[in-house]
């Protein structure tokens, strides 16, 4: 396979819209590594007969990884500290730093790449960092402000990020050239914090056959309006539940998926009788199928980067209705694929959530732009097309141009 000369080392993560990334630049001839950062820390490059071979894996880090955590599982509930996510990052990082290869693009994830990315810079590469949300300092902001709205001193959801894991995301916003983020959204929250000039917005992707739409038939009778994420305050859980309960609709359900975070648990109890079910955390297939058998997905979230459950939902030909704090703006036009909300606004919630209860027609018909949407902008190939773009992009220039 010809090279071509815009090599590109890349991180990938757990995130589902880069599971693609490593091939197709693979295909394209520019791979140079691939750093797989899950399940298990290892190392792929080319091997010349077109397809990728291991060349490093890190067993000894993988066993030390599941003991850590695994004992940190095991305390109980009220002694147990934080999670160890800053060790278990630093020491991935230090590792696959050694192992950096020249490149002209070095393309890292949030908080696993401070020392790669050091590596691949001194080697001359233009140095990127993926961050698929809001900035972390903002997240934690929102999250301390809903628990004070709802009078929960429990900090425990996914924005309450340790100082140190802050202070190392904030080290490689610094050193890289550029930040990638999903959304204008997300941009937004960097420029707040003197990162505009240094964000470039790359919007997401999603399966398109996996998350696809059902038989007309899988729709329920009763009217299912579904949320899928983390239950917690920062996602806008409470706004949620308060608009459905206000509602009071006949013939309906509100189906919650995703792990129960202990901040919200109070919450849930005021609002079980209000015709909510609590599917807890669910496989991936299992997920797609409650998109298939819903009539509505609902995302009332105050912050996030561009969310992935909205491009899943709309690939599954269902309507949303989503704040305009959740990248709904990059990916949906208002009354068209769904409908768009003010943040942390009950009233707007629960009177958009009224429209497609009474509008079964109509709101059908959204969900099905919504497919439309996905398989003309928002695939996996059209991220990877989109990424690439924008590594030709920053390698037109110097380095030194980038950096400015």
């Amino acid at each position: 396979m010809p090279m071509d000369p815009l090599g590109v080392t890349v991180q990938i993560s757990a995130a589902s819209y880069q599971k693609t990334l490593a091939e197709s630049l693979h295909s394209a001839g520019m791979l140079r590594q691939a750093i797989d950062l899950v399940p298990y820390l290892e190392i792929r490059e080319p091997d010349g007969d077109r397809h990728l071979e291991k060349v490093k894996d890190f067993p000894a880090y993988t066993l030390a990884k599941r003991i850590v955590w695994g004992l940190w599982r095991r305390l109980p509930g009220r002694m147990r500290p934080r999670p160890p996510a800053s060790a278990t990052v630093w020491l991935a990082d230090r590792l696959v730093a050694n192992w950096i290869a020249p490149a002209r693009i070095f393309h890292g994830c949030t908080a696993l790449c401070l020392s790669s990315l050091r590596e691949a810079k001194r080697l001359g590469a233009i140095t990127l960092v993926e961050h698929a949300a809001s900035h972390p300092r903002e997240w934690k902001r929102v999250e301390k402000q809903e628990c004070r709205r709802f009078g929960v001193k429990r900090l425990d959801g996914s924005g309450n990020q340790p100082e140190r894991l802050l202070r190392r995301m904030e080290q490689e916003f610094e050193a890289c050239d550029r930040i990638v983020v999903p959304s204008g959204v997300a941009q937004e929250s960097f420029a707040g914090y003197g990162y505009g000039k240094k964000t470039v917005v790359v919007p997401t992707g999603v399966d398109a056959e996996f998350f696809s739409p059902g038989p007309a038939a899988e729709r329920p009778a009763t009217f299912r309006v579904c949320y899928v994420g983390r239950l917690e305050l920062a996602k806008g859980v409470g706004y949620l539940l308060e608009a459905w309960k206000r509602l009071g609709l006949g013939r309906a359900e509100l189906l919650l998926v995703g792990e129960v975070k202990p901040q919200v648990k109070s919450l849930l109890k005021q609002y079980r009788d209000s015709g909510i079910r609590l599917a807890g955390v669910l496989p991936p297939g299992e997920v797609a199928s409650c998109y298939r058998e819903s009539n509505l997905l609902v995302l009332p979230s105050p912050i996030e980067g561009l969310a992935q459950v909205l491009l899943e939902a709309m690939a599954s030909g269902l309507a949303v209705v989503a704040t305009d704090r959740t990248g709904a703006k990059d990916c949906m036009r208002n009354g068209k694929e769904g409908l768009q909300v003010p943040a942390r606004n009950v009233d707007a919630l629960a009177e958009a959530i009224l429209w497609c209860y009474q509008q079964p027609e109509e709101t059908r018909a959204m969900g099905k732009a919504a497919r439309v949407r996905i398989e003309s902008e928002f695939t996996l190939k059209d991220y990877n097309q989109r990424v690439i773009r924008l590594y030709r992009s920053l390698a037109g220039g110097s380095a030194g141009e980038v950096a400015g």
